[in-house]
């Protein structure tokens, strides 16, 4: 199949939103050249400046089979992954301006297995900004013998995972290093649940995707969208065939364990509708999703300068982060994008993008074949991106 640039209709043109086209140009021949080289299987971005949609484009294939024809577009849904964290955090921050509960409480106020030495020391916060001093995740320290939080569940009573997490210990001093632990957000799915009285996905489709009128985005796969699941790899292809044959997605005893910490499915264009909610103080076409305060809170930078990262290769370098997002600091030299701006990744294959300063939000997905990872698929693409701000 030839590569083809698929471009879905957008309301507002590049002179509506003062953004060169000819940055575009050079963004699609960067996708184009990574789908060419078989770095990527696909890509897509959608932009925004000022609330206006003005790029939603697709390129590459809906699966890495080669016999497969089908175009990844631009309505084409893929797993967001640790992208997902965004939108937990936001959970997190509305049941705080809610009064439910504190960010500096102790999560053993609401988890009753954390309500113990040293457990009882970290506090909502912790888990928010990955200075919880729980385990990391698999690879963000080079380790061998590393043995990952959910072999250590019993078959039988997976109702224990936070037991299983808990048995790893605190590998890292609370409050005093970044360590990146998806377990922390699962535990916050956990609280979540417990404080609100139903389970975190509910909690998150009915009170954030929902009102963002996010119409391609849940937790897990639905059967009447399965043509539109983007398979990359082997193991989602299988996910998506036994879908496909049972028509429902089995539900199974791990189930039990909230999926907060990256089991969103979305696409581009749904993103940035969640990043324009972000860059509203809250609001999504006229309806109050979060407060500003709780907003403004969530990206400030809430780890102190002697907060050290490790992780990845970092030598105890500093880690300034906020209550849910990365934050863009100065200084740094691999990056055009505005000092302030916050973000996320998913997985090294997506991301998420809010500039409140130029009033930008963009979200664009490289998938990778199977164990193949790139710099240049996501730190390149925000260069490019934002290359073209007038």
């Amino acid at each position: 199949m030839k590569n083809q640039i698929i471009k879905a209709d957008t309301p507002y043109t590049l002179d509506e939103v003062r953004y060169q086209k000819e940055r575009l140009d050079v963004l699609n021949n960067h996708f184009l050249k990574m789908i060419e080289k078989k770095e990527l299987v696909s890509g897509s971005y959608c932009i925004s400046r000022d609330n206006k949609i003005f790029a939603d484009v697709a390129m590459g294939k809906l699966s890495f089979k080669e016999e497969d024809e089908r175009a990844f577009e631009p309505n084409s849904i893929f797993q967001i992954a640790s992208v997902t964290k965004l939108f937990t955090a936001v959970a997190i921050l509305k049941l705080f301006e809610d009064g439910k509960l504190r960010l500096d409480q102790s999560v053993g106020d609401f988890i009753e297995e954390m309500n113990t030495p040293p457990y009882n020391k970290i506090h909502v916060a912790h888990l928010l900004t990955h200075t919880s001093g729980l385990v990391e995740d698999q690879g963000a320290h080079e380790d061998k013998y590393y043995v990952p939080w959910w072999s250590l569940i019993d078959e039988d009573e997976p109702i224990k995972w936070i037991e299983a997490v808990l048995k790893k210990g605190m590998p890292n001093e609370i409050g005093r290093e970044w360590a990146y632990s998806s377990v922390g957000y699962l535990l916050l799915g956990e609280v979540i649940a417990r404080v609100s009285g139903e389970s975190s996905s509910d909690y998150i489709q009915k009170y954030i995707i929902d009102p963002c009128e996010m119409t391609d985005t849940c937790f897990g796969r639905r059967y009447e969208l399965i043509d539109r699941y983007n398979s990359p790899t082997e193991r989602v292809r299988k996910d998506i065939e036994r879908l496909r044959s049972e028509k429902i997605c089995e539900q199974n005893k791990w189930d039990i364990i909230p999926k907060t910490g990256g089991g969103i499915f979305s696409t581009s264009r749904d993103l940035v509708k969640f990043g324009t909610m972000l860059l509203n103080d809250g609001m999504y076409n006229g309806k109050r999703i979060i407060g500003r305060k709780a907003l403004e809170t969530m990206r400030k930078v809430h780890t102190h300068p002697e907060v050290k990262s490790y992780c990845w290769g970092d030598t105890g370098v500093p880690h300034p982060y906020g209550l849910g997002p990365e934050i863009m600091q100065e200084g740094c030299l691999s990056q055009l994008v505005t000092p302030g701006t916050i973000y996320h990744e998913g997985f090294g294959t997506c991301c998420l993008m809010v500039d409140y300063e130029e009033k930008v939000v963009a979200a664009w997905a490289s998938q990778f074949y199977e164990g193949d990872w790139y710099a240049h698929a996501l730190r390149n693409v925000a260069n490019i991106i934002w290359s073209g701000i007038e």
